[in-house]
This record gives C-alpha cells, sequence and structure tokens, in this order.
C-alpha cells in the first residue's frame, strides 16, 4: 500500500457506528462513556482531537487521538481483523502524526498493551515499527471520575 493508495479522512458523525463495530470485532470496546457512540460524537467536535478513518468503500480502520497544547496521544486505533497486516494501521498513524505536527505538537505519545494482562495482546511490535519508542512508565487510570452520587 502507498500514500497513492491512501483512504484517510476526517471521520464524521456517519462513521461512529463503523468504528464501534471494528473495535467491538477486535475487544476493545470497554466502556459506553469511553468507546460508545455519545463519546465518539464528542471526539468530533474539538478541533484538538484525531478522529481519521480508513475508507475502502467502507470505513475498515480508523484512529483516535488529541492534543492538549503541549503533547499529543493517540488513544485508539482499529483495523477490521480479516484485513490486517496490509499497513492501514501505518498509515493511519502517519496521517495522525503529520496533523499532530501541523497542530504544532513536538511529541506523540501512545499508551500500548505490552500483554502483561490475560485477555491483552502485546501491540508494543507495532508501535516500534511505526516509529516509537518505549520509555519506562506505568500507564495508571483513575475509573469513575463522574463519580457516584453520594446518598447521605
Amino acid at each position: 500500500m502507498t500514500q497513492s493508495d491512501m483512504k484517510i479522512r476526517q471521520a464524521t458523525i456517519d462513521d461512529i457506528d463503523a468504528a464501534i463495530k471494528i473495535t467491538k470485532a477486535n475487544g476493545h470496546f470497554w466502556t459506553p462513556e469511553v468507546d460508545g457512540p455519545e463519546a465518539l460524537a464528542r471526539i468530533l467536535e474539538r478541533e484538538s482531537n484525531i478522529f481519521l478513518v480508513y475508507e475502502d468503500e467502507v470505513v475498515i480502520g480508523f484512529v483516535l487521538g488529541s492534543w492538549d497544547g503541549a503533547r499529543a496521544f493517540i488513544h485508539k486505533i482499529s483495523v477490521e481483523p480479516g484485513i490486517r497486516e496490509k499497513g492501514i494501521g501505518a498509515l493511519l498513524v502517519e496521517e495522525a502524526i503529520e496533523r499532530f505536527r501541523k497542530m504544532g505538537a513536538p511529541t506523540v505519545a501512545v499508551a500500548a498493551a505490552d500483554g502483561s494482562r490475560e485477555e491483552e495482546q502485546d501491540s508494543t511490535t507495532f508501535w516500534k515499527k511505526v516509529g516509537f519508542e518505549p520509555i519506562p512508565a506505568r500507564l495508571m487510570i483513575y475509573f469513575d471520575v463522574q463519580g457516584e452520587e453520594n446518598e447521605d
């Protein structure tokens, strides 16, 4: 696949269902608050976010990311399971990096699954292949930011 074959474009609201379908097919749909239609619609609303799709008659891959003004971060990339290893993911990452570069981002980071949990697949090989370097870090997350209502 070459740059001339690239069919990457900015996602629209009409692409959300396809992105969710791909996410679920890859076993990466964790929670509607983060991966559902409302969350993806919010991503589209913010200019500093990246939501790109690769389309070949239908959407077959996508990448999500954000830039906070100091650093850029790729949050998710997913390609239809039956057509992996064709360079689509690499093209999506390359295009996301280029768009972040144009926004002014000096670096782009990603949290990569290292296969250390049973349900995870190791994605570090892919990220190294597309130019990312591992750094000693541990991704940590605070769940339930919105919090539950206390009934005192």
